[in-house]
């Protein structure tokens, strides 16, 4: 891709700074060059943009829809799967969108201010492989985008069976492997926070659900070899204007599945050194049958562990102590290199539970 931001950027109007470095990065910036932390690109301001507000409901199937006048929107799907030879693999896909301007309104389909990153990754937990890809694209005509039931880019796509959400089916073709998976849920979806409204500090918010228990089952295209895969996945949807205030450095976040028929997700937001403002903490259980409780900030104690030092110089703690409620748990990194290295910085992958109860799920971590 040719990069003029300049001559593009131009065209548009009441660009706030942040938005207008997160376009550059985007478009300009190789993945091999000095990537941006995740966490930095959701910070700061956005006053153009509306702001996540209490109270507003969140109206499904309807909001599994793109929501461009929010600046920072995610669809996000991991697993792990085995095939039929008994190797296992860690699964990531996540749809990005930044705003540079709210909505989707040009008379020219290329300057609606809409950019979209797509990220996918597989963990050979046979092989110690971590594999990723991504494609980025302005929205353009049809080029990306997340409405009708498609979740897109270009031709890595979601895309549902009916009005809801799922069943759906999950293909790509990256450069490493290729990737065609059945995708049913077999717990009903969770409002995060509040009935949807997730609070991460005073004045910064973002609208969130989740699907918590997901039937994965489909093929991996892997070195030339097919493989019948299943397994169980999680995934989430989340849509913001400011996410990280300026005093917070980043998250540590896990979904869990537990052996027992439980799910557990809990977050960190944590201070930056030397910060008045304490760590936020989130965290919420959900029984087998589909019914959810909050678990008090009080409550909950994540403890980082064993550090492991990523090839770009990021210190990512891959084994964590879990205090949450009446659960101590030990959640430890299938393999230490699960780092993201595109265009933005932080670690995602497959972890074990174990401690008062056992499982597995997916951790991620940034602004280390």
């Amino acid at each position: 891709m040719i990069c003029r931001p300049h001559t593009y950027l131009g065209t548009l109007t009441t660009l706030s700074v942040m938005a207008t470095l997160c376009v550059v990065a985007l478009l300009c910036a190789p993945a091999t060059a000095a990537e941006q932390d995740l966490g930095s690109v959701l910070s700061g301001t956005a006053d153009d943009f509306r702001k996540a507000e209490r109270n507003v409901p969140i109206n499904l199937p309807n909001d599994h829809a793109a929501h461009p006048d929010y600046r920072s929107e995610w669809w996000y799907l991991t697993g792990q799967v085995r095939d039929q030879q008994g190797r296992e693999y860690g699964l990531q896909w996540t749809l990005f969108r930044q705003g540079i301007e709210p909505g989707e309104r040009a008379a020219n389909p290329w300057r609606i201010p809409q950019f979209w990153l797509a990220q996918v990754a597989v963990t050979d937990l046979a092989t110690g492989r971590h594999l990723s890809d991504e494609r980025l694209s302005r929205q353009g005509p049809g080029l990306a985008g997340a409405s009708h039931g498609r979740y897109w880019l270009r031709d890595w796509a979601l895309a549902s069976s009916g009005a809801e959400l799922f069943p759906a089916r999950l293909t790509l073709a990256a450069k490493p492997f290729d990737l065609a998976l059945s995708v049913t849920s077999h717990k009903p979806v969770i409002l995060q926070g509040d009935r949807g409204f997730s609070e991460k500090s005073e004045g910064n918010a973002s609208f969130y659900y989740s699907y918590t228990r997901l039937g994965l089952s489909g093929t991996l295209l892997l070195d030339g070899q097919m493989r019948q895969v299943s397994g169980e996945g999680w995934f989430d949807h989340e849509w913001s204007s400011s996410v990280l205030a300026d005093w917070q450095e980043g998250w540590d976040w896990f979904s869990l599945q537990l052996d027992d028929g439980r799910e557990l997700m809990l977050f960190r937001l944590r201070s930056k050194a030397g910060s008045q403002q304490r760590d936020r903490r989130y965290g919420i259980v959900i029984d087998k049958t589909g019914d959810s409780h909050l678990i008090a900030p009080d409550a909950i104690t994540l403890t980082p562990g064993k550090r492991w030092k990523s090839p770009d110089g990021h210190h990512y703690p891959v084994q964590w102590q879990i205090h949450s409620g009446e659960l101590q748990l030990t959640v430890t990194a299938r393999q230490n290199d699960q780092a993201m290295h595109g265009r933005f910085a932080y670690w995602e992958g497959a972890v074990l539970v174990s401690g008062d109860a056992t499982g597995r799920g997916y951790l991620e971590m940034t602004g280390y």
